[in-house]
Formats: structure tokens, C-alpha cells, sequence
């Protein structure tokens, strides 16, 4: 029984074998041989960033709201809400928001709090 699993672990290993056939690629970049940031540099053009941030602009006056008190939603594609809260009905809204490279756009909901007045959906580009 010795003997047998000793020729299946053999057979094994020997199936597994395979090593260099001689056609390795020369257009795969060199891995660094040192760990010292300095002597590891990137490309000039290299992005290591993960956000972008823009200023979001809305003004409320342009839509006709009866209601005493504005809220806006300012929100991703994805769900993730940037920004939550009562804004001012007079006066020009703007604030900074970070959001991921890859969006393209972030949408809103303007509504107030009179049941006459209709929310208001729509969609900034970045």
C-alpha cells in the first residue's frame, strides 16, 4: 500500500511538471527591484486619483414653489445620497461634491412642503 501511494504522488508531481518552453514575452514590464518609492516612478500622465469634485448649482427660483420651505436630494446613480436638507427658495444653491470618476452626472429632487406644489426631478451633468 506504501509502495503504491509513493508511485501515485510521483505520477502526480510528474504530470504537474512543465517549466519554461522558451517563449516568454518581452513586452511584460520588469518588476522593480528595489521597494524605495523614489526609484519606482510612473508614467507623468499616471491618475491616482479615486473622486473628482465639482460644485453643484441649483436655483430654486426657477421653479415656481408655493411652499414656505425647499428640501433638495442631491444623489448618485447608485442610491448614495450626497446631500440631504432645506435649502432656501430665494437664493442661488451651491456646494462642493465629491463623487467617484466614473459618474457622469448626479440627479435631484427638489420638492416643498406644500402638498400643491410637485416635485421637481432632474439630472446635472459633471
Amino acid at each position: 500500500m506504501k509502495y503504491c501511494y509513493h508511485l501515485l504522488v510521483l505520477l502526480v508531481l510528474a504530470g504537474c511538471g512543465g517549466g519554461d518552453d522558451g517563449t516568454s514575452s518581452q513586452s511584460q514590464q520588469e518588476k522593480p527591484t528595489t521597494t524605495l518609492l523614489g526609484e519606482n516612478t510612473v508614467p507623468t500622465d499616471a491618475r491616482f486619483q479615486q473622486f473628482e469634485t465639482y460644485l453643484f448649482e441649483i436655483n430654486p427660483a426657477d421653479f415656481e414653489f408655493s411652499g414656505n420651505r425647499l428640501y433638495l436630494k442631491v444623489y448618485l446613480s447608485s442610491g448614495n445620497t450626497l446631500y440631504l436638507g432645506q435649502i432656501d427658495k430665494q437664493d442661488l444653491f451651491a456646494f462642493p461634491i465629491s463623487v467617484p470618476i466614473k459618474e457622469q452626472a448626479v440627479r435631484y429632487d427638489l420638492f416643498s412642503d406644500f402638498a400643491g406644489d410637485k416635485a421637481v426631478t432632474g439630472e446635472s451633468t459633471l
